[in-house]
């Protein structure tokens, strides 16, 4: 009887699956969605379900990172000023819900009209 696999999505972590090679950026434990980045750049969502049935079949598998660094994105140089990258979906969603902080709608001279 063949093993069943059991693959921990891991943020930092690289895998392959279907002929593609990607990086874990964030896991939303919350809603079961790991968030991807392909070799190329790309970002995908993929649902905890679709990782496990990937697992189980043998087609999901731990891989080193590519050769080329510059074919992704150097997450410590895409966070610039603002700190870390944020590595859970809740963090990124905090982020946004933040950026509006400063923000006065009634500041831009409404009071003219």
């Amino acid at each position: 009887m063949a093993k069943l696999q059991c693959i921990e999505p891991i943020v930092g972590d690289w895998y392959h699956s279907h002929g593609q090679l990607f990086e874990v950026i964030a896991v939303d434990e919350d809603d079961d969605i790991i968030e991807i980045q392909h070799a190329d750049g790309d970002l995908e969502e993929m649902d905890l379900d679709d990782w496990n049935t990937r697992a189980r079949a043998g087609s999901l598998a731990i891989a080193d990172p590519p050769e080329d660094s510059r074919v992704t994105i150097d997450r410590e140089d895409a966070a610039g000023d603002y700190g870390g990258v944020p590595a859970t979906m809740d963090e990124i969603r905090g982020l946004r819900a933040d950026a509006g902080h400063d923000l006065d709608l009634f500041e831009s001279g409404l009071d003219r009209y």
